[in-house]
């Protein structure tokens, strides 16, 4: 079973019937276990979150923080864009989800569902932005046009991030909750594959796509404990 971005990756996959196309899947398997928790530093004390929702999406595992992606594809002739604008919500003081990965030129929502106010912020250089302090039930969007990791933070609350990873291709996805990957529609070639997690050195490995066959590739990911 795919995961919703792998489904929303594999969505934007090349639709030109002229073209052959291929797919990778495998299995990813992350050597290290997070263990240690961020000190959480609390502007508003009377104020007790929301647990995170607790759906498969939102466990410990950390292979949902990891993306799969190819590089030096083929340029496309027109953007692959999601119909409906990906969302980080915020939600339990946490960022929903953590890891974001999308299309240049996507906007992505930052929807406000804590009974707190919240201030979205970036300083990256592939994307910098401050979306200013808004209460719960507001949204404010940015966009995203230049590839690139943007690590994403909140004024108030400092043990809030996450990270929108800006691919400049659509051949991408997430593992699922068995740790599975898909990405289909690829052009025939030769292109790098890569395993990112935010806190491991990437991983890269050749994959040969043949029209009409789906090759198997296994990626293990080593990440180390966050820092207390």
């Amino acid at each position: 079973m795919a995961s919703a971005l792998s489904l929303l990756a594999n969505g934007q996959a090349n639709a030109d019937p002229s073209i052959k196309t291929g797919s990778v899947h495998g299995q990813v398997t992350v050597t290290r276990k997070l263990t240690s928790q961020r000190m959480r530093f609390r502007l508003y004390p009377g104020f007790k979150p929301l647990p995170p929702p607790t759906t498969e999406e939102m466990g410990n595992d950390e292979r949902r923080n990891v993306v799969i992606y190819l590089e030096d594809t083929p340029p496309r002739a027109e953007k692959s864009l999601p119909a409906n604008p990906p969302q980080i919500i915020q939600q339990g003081e946490t960022f929903i989800p953590h890891v974001l990965p999308i299309v240049e030129g996507t906007t992505v929502d930052f929807p406000n569902k804590d009974p707190i106010f919240h201030n979205v912020f970036s300083l990256s250089g592939a994307r910098t932005f401050d979306l200013g302090r808004y209460p719960q039930g507001d949204s404010r969007a940015i966009t995203f046009e230049q590839p690139g990791i943007v690590p994403v933070f909140c004024h108030l609350h400092s043990n809030m991030s996450a990270v929108v990873l800006v691919l400049d291709n659509p051949y991408f996805a997430v593992p699922n909750a068995e740790g599975r990957y898909s990405i289909d529609g690829i052009p025939e070639g030769t292109y790098p594959l890569i395993g990112w997690h935010e806190r491991s050195e990437r991983v890269e490995q050749e994959v040969t796509i043949i029209a009409g066959k789906s090759v198997e590739l296994d990626i293990v990911i080593p990440i180390e404990d966050e820092e207390p």
